[in-house]
């Protein structure tokens, strides 16, 4: 009998290629056409003739985060072909080549596209809003009341300068003149997650008053107690000493001697590091002449420094965290102290430290409280983040 000829097994589907995922910052709007290429990569996908200002920012906003995305991916590619070719393995490398170019490929249809929305935006008067009969647009000179909802720091009347821009912290210029307030919130959105968050949720409202303070205005980051948008009296000339006691304080985490003020010089931003400090402890000797002028527009950043805790831990009457000066030393007999005394039932001799090692580690340091009261040992002095342990006596009756 004749052996029967096995089937031949059948041909696995082919793997599809990878397409764009979703933009890091915002999902495609929906009804919209993505940046990916069709059957032809050249192909540009027309705007519909009808789409509303809002849907073409929108598909920008889509555009511009697969571009980001495929940019990325381009890039990994690119060093992953360098491996290969460098450990000789050819035909990974080739198969790489080939994502390389469609990569490419994919970023000059972005690109593309981009450039049509650009062009149909510049139709829309220039991507402030349309502006419906009877509505007023934003001119120099007018306050403005911003509401950031998820950072408040940004929250603040800003005054709309004669180059027809406000200022925003951390932000810079945002032009908003020209605009309806709708054009600004959009403006002042993009800015904010070009560079600062995820989301922003903007409203603006114009503000009629006196209360705009028309002196040079500076911003406040970080580690102050309020940080905000801080109006120079007019008439004064502003340095970062005077600016910082006027500000209302500093929270427990300022690092005053790293305080930086960062500004615009032409288009090139600059930043400069000054030590607060010295300069308010008198120091003729440090940095008491590295004062600085401030002007308009310029951010001052307070940055978070350590904390030099100690830790008082067991059988003690108030066990917690005690804050030491930099110039101040604290043993750990002087810490218990600190913390009320032993209690009834804490084992004296056998106290010790837990210290943090270099290569993360913490190493126990046995010390005998007895021992010390008597001035048989010496008082151990405490270091950054060190842990005093009192245990508990074997027999505490």
């Amino acid at each position: 009998m004749a052996q029967e000829t096995p089937a031949a097994p059948a041909t696995p589907p082919p793997i599809p290629a990878e397409g764009p995922k979703t933009a890091p910052f915002r999902a495609p709007a929906a009804g919209l056409n993505t940046a990916e290429p069709t059957a032809n990569p050249g192909e540009i996908a027309p705007i519909p003739t009808g789409t509303s200002h809002q849907d073409i920012l929108d598909r920008r906003d889509s555009l511009e985060g697969d571009m980001r995305y495929n940019k990325a991916k381009l890039d990994a590619a690119r060093k992953r072909i360098e491996i290969l070719q460098a450990v000789g393995k050819s035909e990974e490398a080739e198969k790489v080549n080939g994502e390389i170019k469609d990569y490419e490929a994919k970023i000059k249809n972005i690109r593309d596209q981009l450039a049509q929305v650009e062009e149909e935006l510049g139709k829309s008067n220039d991507g402030g809003g349309a502006i419906q009969s009877g509505e007023e647009v934003i001119l120099p000179g007018n306050n403005l009341e911003v509401f950031v909802n998820e950072d408040t720091s940004f929250n603040g009347r800003y005054q709309v300068r004669r180059g027809g821009y406000i200022i925003l912290p951390q932000v810079g210029r945002v032009a908003v003149a020209g605009k309806t307030l709708a054009g600004a919130e959009q403006a002042v959105r993009k800015a904010l997650q070009a560079t600062q968050l995820h989301k922003a949720s903007v409203m603006i409202e114009r503000f009629e008053g006196p209360d705009i303070n028309p002196g040079p205005l500076i911003y406040l980051s970080g580690e102050f107690k309020n940080p905000r948008p801080f109006h120079v009296p007019a008439g004064t000339a502003p340095t970062l000493v005077s600016v910082l006691l006027s500000s209302g304080g500093f929270t427990d985490h300022a690092d005053l001697t790293h305080v930086k003020v960062m500004r615009v010089a032409g288009n090139n931003p600059i930043t400069e590091t000054v030590n607060v400090k010295k300069i308010l402890g008198g120091d003729l000797t440090g940095d008491l002449g590295s004062d600085l002028h401030l002007t308009e527009g310029d951010v001052i950043v307070v940055p978070s420094g350590s904390m030099n805790l100690i830790y008082v831990t067991g059988r003690v009457k108030k066990a917690g965290s005690y804050k030491v000066g930099d110039n101040e030393k604290l043993t750990a007999y002087g810490a218990i102290l600190q913390s009320g005394g032993f209690d009834h039932f804490a084992a004296k001799s056998k106290v010790h430290i837990l210290r943090a090692m270099p290569d993360g580690t913490k190493a126990k340091l046995p010390m005998n409280i007895t021992d010390i009261e008597k001035g048989k040992r010496p008082d151990v002095v405490l270091q950054p983040n060190d842990i005093v342990v009192v245990p508990e006596k074997f027999w505490a009756w």
